[in-house]
């Protein structure tokens, strides 16, 4: 008896065990400031997340707990110096900012945090992570000045240097911060530190912060040599003024310090090997031809042991602000990432001519190594996107830019490698002085630091893998400076453009950075230019204020786009009056008559009043004569509708009443107004109410993915939709696949993406296409073929193919709902990041039997739908077990399906 009673303790102690093991979370993990892991140069308003790491399944987060400490050694000790947030009941798990707290310029900070589940049980503290703040304020810029070398170049290639003894001290942290207009290259020591651009308008002018406490020499001289570039105005670059400005802080573990500013004692000389007086590559301004003299190069510039006796002192402009720089400069935590790849071919057409292929397009920039030359001879290069029939490169097929190079080298080995990157697949070299090969040839690839492996996909088809590799890769060459419509002959942000691809560069690449910055940039443009509300076209620009009514229209839906993916209400809270000025710019051209958005003041020429579509031939007919234009009806519809879900999720109820009823008045009056005889929607109508007879697929494709048509005729506008197959450009694509997806029309959404007979991705791709283009046409117009606002189709694979979308702000209830494509496609499995860890899904459809696995991240719930399959009855195999789903359509779906992997079986 006595064993028995022994055994049953011992049972129940085990039993105690287990669940108190797997009661309790583990600690976070993947902590992040800024969306990036302990940055450093931040601004003074923080915001904080973080992955769980529950093993339970069906877990949520009920509450969180942050602690910012002065030191690491106060974070260890849990003595929250600066801030402690106290016990949060919230399933936030990032854009969690600091509040009421003032923070110090040039100063780390330590936190962690620690989370509840849903029973209460509190995991431990998570590991240790840190900021860095930058400069604050003007006052924190004190000791250094702007700097420049008198000059009048138009293409202004500049070296600027500095000497510093250090003392005899261990050096605890060393941070450089550096502005320049319009570009740099920083260097200590001979070191290369970073690169950084600045396009913006000199009173938003950014700057960046690099730790270079690895490359300081303690008791001995240092050099910080920077290489900057000025080059005037162009195509998303404003002309601003050649100056730069660095302060370096260096700590020693005795607690004092060094500081090196820029002043007049830095040496400055021009960097010479680039040839002046050349011509512009194009009338965008994107730069001028480089020529590059390699015998007027300086070596080792950026050492110590350089005599530099003979170079200049820098001009001193003022010290910050002073005029152009009148404002405070922003933090800027973008950073370029640089990968050296090799090419796929080199053909030696004889004589000194090589082409060179790298496969498909890249941005950035050729490196080839050059020897066995007599110094003086001129190597001239030219990229291109396409070859002529007797294989050289095409200088007709080039985005309307000349993307020639000219090369002179110094007799000994020497590097060709241009300063200003272009997209371009092919490079032909004549005159080449010694054979071109897979060892000396190579390609700088560059881009904004997206990461292509947060996301997969893969299915059945192999044109739609490539239709996804096709876009994924665009994503990565129109991340630059900015979202920039073609890394080629337009390095601008445009506003259309940069949506189309910002949205997916959130859930495919996880990016969170540069939406954010670009965002606010446009936002900027309505405080410079356009009091009654509007936003530029393309921000910033060198032409100042220039706007096209639908671009501004769509940015209130890129605001969505970013709060349903990262459900930062910071955002929206701070700028809601200038969101709302959008909304009421579109009302104020409401007509009274008919209840419509008449003639939205805006653009120039083409583009005047909506530019609809583009290029013209993308337009496929569209009638722009009538003055309401159902496109920008519709999107005032959603303009009006997104102003009532802001106001809703700020509590404002006055003005979520007001634009729903605005919303709802212009839906009725869209419906009445611009519906034909046969139930579809017409392209507009004139002011005199005469209709337009034209229907093009634009003015039914917004309606539809908008949810304005009415129940009666959504029958005969998704066959009309269906009847044009692909009939609009890339400034209405987003919605062509949204309404087949909305309209479960699985299987014509597939020829969308694979019929290569159809203009869309895969006549693309069959063409020879390697990126997106700027119209279905461009391999016969001279078009962009480099333009990632084609990578918007890229949503939909997610949405509609995987089925992921998301239900509530950050991903706190999703669905997960792959539409139904028979034989059509057997089987699709990928990944999607979130704020709250990867969603998977793994659907198959074999011998008439479906399967779904999901894995759900902790503190996401999902409403899951599988198909009927064409068989009759509720039932499905939930995690091996017959359960009853609800019936929707043509699927059945379970609800609240909590964290963790779960099977499904039809």
């Amino acid at each position: 008896m006595k064993q028995t009673i022994q055994s049953l303790i011992l049972v129940v102690f085990l039993f105690s065990s287990i669940i108190i093991t797997a009661a309790n979370p583990n600690a976070p993990f993947n902590l992040r400031s800024f969306d990036k892991q302990n940055p450093i140069g931040t601004n003074d308003k923080p915001y904080f997340g973080w992955y769980l790491s529950d093993p339970d399944a069906n877990e949520i987060q009920s509450a969180y707990q942050i602690i910012i400490s002065s030191s690491l050694a106060n974070l260890k000790a849990n003595k929250a110096d600066i801030w402690d947030s106290k016990k949060i009941n919230s399933r936030k798990q990032n854009y969690i900012y600091l509040d009421g707290v003032t923070l110090k310029a040039a100063t780390t900070y330590y936190w962690k945090v620690r989370c509840w589940d849903k029973d209460g049980n509190a995991s431990s503290y998570s590991a240790a992570a840190n900021f860095t703040t930058g400069f604050l304020s003007n006052k924190d810029w004190a000791s250094a000045q702007w700097i420049k070398r008198d000059s009048k170049d138009n293409d202004d290639y500049t070296y600027f240097r500095k000497k510093a003894n250090l003392p005899n001290k261990s050096i605890k942290k060393a941070i450089a911060y550096i502005s320049a207009c319009h570009s740099y290259e920083l260097y200590v020591n001979g070191q290369f530190v970073g690169k950084g651009f600045n396009n913006h308008y000199p009173q938003y002018s950014y700057y960046n912060a690099w730790d270079v406490t690895t490359l300081l020499n303690k008791n001995t001289e240092n050099l910080l040599g920077c290489l900057t570039h000025w080059y005037g105005g162009g195509q998303g670059r404003v002309t601003g003024s050649r100056g730069m400005i660095l302060k370096t802080i260096i700590e020693y573990t005795d607690g004092t310090q060094t500081i090196i500013g820029t002043d007049k004692s830095w040496k400055q000389t021009q960097a010479s090997q680039w040839l002046l007086g050349q011509p512009q590559r194009n009338g965008e301004g994107v730069g001028r031809i480089e020529s590059v003299d390699s015998r007027k190069a300086i070596a080792n510039w950026n050492k110590a042991n350089l005599n530099d006796s003979n170079w200049k002192n820098a001009t001193e402009i003022g010290s910050q602000p002073t005029a152009p720089w009148t404002g405070t400069l922003q933090s800027d935590l973008t950073r370029v990432i640089e990968k050296e790849i090799k090419p796929k071919s080199i053909q030696n057409l004889g004589n000194g001519k090589f082409v060179i292929d790298l496969g498909k397009i890249y941005a950035g920039s050729f490196k080839i190594n050059f020897n066995e030359r007599i110094a003086g001879d001129t190597i001239k290069m030219l990229g291109g996107y396409t070859l002529n029939n007797d294989g050289t490169v095409s200088s007709k097929m080039n985005q309307s830019t000349n993307l020639s190079f000219k090369y002179i080298p110094n007799g000994n080995n020497s590097v060709f490698n241009p300063y200003v990157y272009f997209g371009m697949r092919y490079l032909q070299v004549e005159n080449a002085p010694n054979d071109l090969n897979q060892n000396n040839v190579s390609f700088i690839s560059r881009h904004f630091e997206l990461d292509p492996s947060r996301s997969s996909f893969e299915t059945s088809n192999d044109m739609l893998n490539k239709t996804w590799e096709l876009m994924a890769h665009t994503l990565i060459l129109g991340a630059q400076e900015d979202f920039v419509d073609t890394p080629t002959r337009e390095k601008g942000a445009f506003l259309l453009d940069s949506w189309s691809q910002a949205v997916p560069c959130m859930s495919v690449m996880y990016d969170r950075t540069m939406n954010m910055r670009v965002l606010n940039e446009f936002l900027q443009s309505q405080d410079q230019y356009w009091p009654d509300g509007r936003i530029n076209a393309v921000y910033p620009n060198v032409d100042g204020g220039r706007d096209i009514p639908d671009f501004t229209q769509s940015y209130l839906l890129w605001v969505w786009d970013y709060y349903t993916q990262t459900g930062n209400i910071e955002f929206l809270k701070s700028n809601y009056s200038r969101l709302k000025k959008i909304a009421d710019y579109v009302d104020s051209y409401k007509n009274s008559s008919t209840g419509l958005i008449h003639q939205l003041k805006g653009g120039k020429g083409p583009y005047e009043f909506g530019i609809i579509d583009w290029p013209p031939t993308m337009r496929y007919g569209y009638d722009t004569a009538v003055d309401s234009r159902t496109v920008i009806d519709a999107y005032a519809f959603e303009d009006f509708n997104i102003i009532s879900k802001i106001a809703a999720v700020l509590g404002n109820t006055v003005d979520k009443a007001l634009y729903a009823d605005k919303a709802d008045a212009i839906k009725k009056a869209i419906n009445m107004h611009l519906i034909n005889q046969d139930g579809v929607y017409i392209d507009g109508i004139k002011n005199t109410q005469n209709a337009s007879t034209h229907v093009s697929q634009h003015a039914n494709i917004l309606p539809f993915a908008l949810n304005i048509v009415p129940e009666a005729n959504k029958k005969q506008v998704i066959e009309e939709i269906k009847k044009q197959k692909m009939s609009i450009g890339m400034v209405c694509l987003r919605w062509l696949p949204e309404s087949l997806g909305l309209a479960d029309e699985g299987k014509h959404l597939i020829d969308l993406y694979t019929n290569t007979e159809w203009d869309g991705w895969a006549k693309t791709i069959a063409l020879g296409g390697t990126a997106t283009w700027e119209s279905w046409d461009a391999n016969t117009t001279n078009q962009s073929m480099s333009h990632p606002w084609g990578t918007v189709g890229l949503l939909a694979m997610q949405n509609y193919i995987l089925g992921i979308k998301a239900l509530a702000p950050q991903h706190e209830k999703i669905q997960i709902k792959p539409l139904w494509f028979g034989d059509k496609l057997t089987y699709a499995k990928g990944t999607y990041p979130t704020d709250k860890g990867d969603i998977k899904v793994d659907w198959s459809y074999e011998n008439n039997n479906y399967h779904l696995k999901i894995s759900v991240p902790a503190n996401c719930t999902a409403k899951v739908y599988v198909p009927k399959c064409g068989k009759t009855g509720t039932t499905i195999r939930f995690d091996n077990k017959e359960v009853s789903a609800t019936e929707e359509g043509n699927y059945l779906y379970l609800d609240t399906i909590g964290s963790g992997e779960h099977h499904f079986e039809r």
